[in-house]
């Protein structure tokens, strides 16, 4: 218990971080991909750059301390071990010797493997050191205030290196062991070097931001042009409404994925007005079937009212009366009967059950009806199992049979055939009576239309019943036809899927 009140915190400021806004996540996600990739290209660029300067540098720097080292192995070994120790070491110094070594001392200069360069400075120009063995300064090329210039320490790993480098401030310098233990030291002012290095940093830094912004900037457009299909959706959602139904999404133009979507929504949008559509016509057939007999009724009271009647005219009026109110109660309640039909379409107790107990149930409560229009029904009643509810189907067969007696003249034969065919049930109900004009057959499952309305109405029918009996076939998957030529009768057909035998095929 303790805990909720910490996730709840949690998801709220989590919320907080979430954009809402397609356009502006994808922009998000954008700038992130793009920046993720300009800093990885920038930085691979300038490391690339930085090292093949320090590279150059370094070729230069050791190609010089070979070159020393070179010119002092091939020195004469007195003459060596002469300038080492800064003048003749032994008895045997000669002039010849204190010649040679002026002329090694003269011969050793930074050979000109070094790149030409311009020097604002003289402390700028390379130069190099060699240290006896003890760590003294045998000769030093420069005079200039170069810092602080220390031997370097040669121990194993620079032994293995064979040149080493290292950095003192601003200076580049590379060393080895040369002969006699000796060191000899070659370096350089890499200022400019640096500067450089630091310039194309920042070249490559304002090129990334500029890269970036413009990238930004593209990313805002197209992810704008993107989502305009989804703001043309949603536009033609919002002007949906009861009086503007007809509104359809411009899918021509669309990627193939919004497409799909648009498609969907815009069936959607049609059944949707086809329904409001329907709502609107019952509405106005509705109040056209009431207003008849309430006419009826206003009138017969107006004219009962009128004047003193006598007890038959008042009898008379009075059953007028009645008569238009069952008019109306028959009315009301097919309409309550479609609308339970129509809002339990694809609903119901569905269950497997045979159709023909149903059918012969049916028949049975409908004789009384039949047997007064002297109707006769022949029969040929075959199992069918069916999935479906039971009384909603029993509506269907029991309207079909109120009908023959509705539309058809008395001694009308009628023929009621069931039969299973592959896996769908047929269920028909043909009769010899005068048939369906081919003008209104098209129309005789519409609401509140009928065939021969005087008659008809005499007859109470409302014109729903068909209507109704469609809309039930149609929620168990099946479907209701009507042919009929003149003078030759009318035969409705009934296609339900069949129900396997087997119930652990159900299931």
């Amino acid at each position: 218990m303790s805990q909720r009140p910490t996730e709840t915190n949690s998801a709220g400021g989590a919320s907080l971080f979430r954009v809402r806004s397609l356009r502006w996540r994808i922009q998000i996600w954008y700038a992130a991909v793009l920046a993720t990739v300009i800093i990885a290209f920038g930085s691979v660029l300038y490391i690339l750059h930085r090292t093949n300067r320090f590279h150059e540098i370094d070729n230069e720097l050791s190609s010089a301390v070979e070159v020393l080292t070179g010119q002092l192995r091939a020195a004469n070994s007195q003459t060596l071990d002469a300038f080492l120790h800064g003048g003749p070491t032994s008895a045997a110094s000669t002039p010849e010797l204190l010649q040679a070594i002026e002329k090694l001392n003269a011969d050793l200069r930074v050979p000109s493997t070094f790149a030409p360069r311009r020097i604002a400075h003289p402390f700028e120009a390379p130069y190099f050191a060699i240290w006896r063995s003890g760590g003294q300064l045998a000769t030093l090329s420069t005079s200039e205030d170069i810092g602080e210039l220390n031997p370097p320490v040669i121990d194993a790993r620079a032994l293995a290196k064979r040149i080493t480098y290292r950095d003192r401030g601003l200076f580049r310098e590379a060393y080895a062991a040369g002969p006699e233990d000796s060191t000899v030291l070659v370096g350089r002012y890499i200022g400019p070097d640096v500067r450089d290095i630091r310039n194309v940093l920042f070249l490559i830094c304002g090129t990334g931001t500029l890269v970036f912004a413009i990238g930004l900037v593209g990313g805002w457009i197209v992810s704008a042009y993107s989502i305009r299909p989804l703001l043309e959706i949603r536009r033609v959602a919002a002007d949906i409404s009861e009086r503007n139904l007809a509104d359809r999404i411009e899918t021509e133009r669309m990627d193939m994925e919004l497409a799909d979507l648009a498609n969907i929504l815009n069936d959607t949008f049609a059944r949707l007005e086809a329904a409001f559509q329907r709502q609107k016509q019952f509405t106005a057939d509705a109040s056209h079937e009431l207003r008849t007999p309430l006419a009826v009724m206003q009138m017969h009271q107006q004219l009962a009212l009128a004047k003193q009647r006598s007890p038959e005219e008042y009898r008379e009026a009075l059953e007028t009366c009645q008569h238009a109110t069952q008019q109306m109660r028959q009315l009301v309640e097919s309409m309550l009967a479609l609308a339970r039909a129509d809002e339990a379409a694809g609903a119901g107790n569905q269950e497997p059950f045979d159709l023909k107990p149903l059918v012969e149930e049916c028949l049975a409560q409908t004789q009384p009806l039949l047997d007064a229009q002297q109707t006769h029904i022949e029969t040929n009643l075959a199992a069918a199992l069916v999935i479906g509810d039971r009384n909603r189907l029993s509506q269907v067969i029991t309207n079909l049979l109120t009908n023959l007696t509705v539309h058809c003249p008395p001694q009308t034969a009628a023929t009621i055939t069931l039969a299973a065919a592959g896996d769908r049930v047929e269920l028909s109900v043909a009769d010899n009576g005068p048939g369906i004009a081919a003008e209104d057959l098209p129309h005789i499952f519409d609401r509140f239309y009928r065939v021969d309305q005087p008659r008809s109405r005499q007859a109470g029918s409302v014109g729903l019943g068909l209507s109704i009996c469609r809309t039930i076939v149609e929620s168990h998957g099946g479907t209701i036809t009507a042919e009929s030529s003149p003078e030759s009768g009318c035969t409705f057909r009934i296609s339900l899927p069949a129900a396997t035998s087997d119930p652990n095929a159900e299931q």
